[in-house]
């Protein structure tokens, strides 16, 4: 091979290396991300704060949306041995940010805006439930009437605190919502009381999840989780020791989770006959 077919060869191979890279780029330049678009006041007279990922280009038909809510954070942890390495997953570590952007699903990641102590932390994530819910229900509403969301594809996913806040809100509208992701927590309140489904089911499907390093407490809550809301006639599917050994999102298995919430989702079977 001669010094000038050796030369074509690389220069046609840096050309398709940069073909490569620009379209993978174009990949991810498709969302656009909106730091509260719209003013949010609470029941409370508080502001309230979130971000929400969506296409940049005008899609032709509606969208589903993903709400995620992340788990009790706090600096203070790091003091902690049992907490150092926890972080809570802020939507960054789950992997949610990509997996939407590639399947255009629209995500709302709402803010906490109330501090609680929890240990000898001063923490936010959540807590009280009673005072963060009244904003979080204002965010999702007003993000269906200003965006294209198919009103029969809303999830709820949420991580340790955030994930019992699932159940909160799937049970004051049980009707609103498809499905929802319980990871690492299950339904009870905060003085660990088990909330028990507000109508019989079926109503949103329900899909828990705990890894193989989760708390103890915590599986224990998702496998009596399970039980209850079987005993009330919800379409539920508990996930087992997925990776990783910790107390954390487990950011390889969004697939499955989006595989699953849209199995048990209670408008799944009307959204599989309108395709026919």
């Amino acid at each position: 091979m001669n010094i000038v077919s050796t030369s074509k060869i690389a220069f046609i191979v840096y050309v398709i290396i940069i073909l490569s890279v620009f379209q993978s780029c174009k990949k991810m330049e498709v969302y656009q991300i909106l730091e509260t678009p719209f003013s949010v006041i609470d029941k409370l007279g508080n502001s309230r704060e979130y971000r929400i990922y969506l296409p940049e280009k005008e899609v032709n038909r509606k969208i589903p949306l993903i709400v995620y809510f992340h788990g009790v954070r706090s600096e203070c942890f790091k003091k902690s041995p049992g907490l150092r390495n926890y972080t809570g997953s802020p939507v960054e570590e789950t992997g949610l940010i990509e997996f939407c952007k590639l399947n255009t699903i629209a995500l709302l990641v709402p803010e906490p805006r109330y501090e609680y102590k929890f240990g000898n932390c001063m923490c936010k994530g959540w807590s009280p439930f009673d005072k963060e819910i009244d904003g979080i229900e204002k965010m999702i509403d007003l993000v269906i009437e200003k965006y294209p969301i198919e009103k029969k594809k809303i999830f709820l996913a949420g991580l340790s605190a955030g994930a019992a806040l699932t159940f909160h809100l799937a049970n004051r509208r049980p009707h609103y919502y498809s499905a929802i992701l319980s990871h690492s927590q299950g339904s009870i309140h905060e003085d660990l009381r088990y909330l028990k489904p507000s109508e019989r089911g079926p109503k949103f499907g329900v899909l828990l999840a705990y890894t193989k390093g989760d708390y103890k407490n915590l599986i224990e809550i998702c496998i009596e989780t399970e039980r209850i809301y079987k005993a009330h006639n919800y379409k539920v599917v508990l996930l087992k020791d997925l990776p990783p050994k910790s107390h954390r999102w487990s950011n390889t298995n969004n697939n499955m989770f989006w595989d699953y919430l849209n199995r048990l989702g209670q408008y799944s079977n009307e959204s599989s006959e309108k395709g026919r």
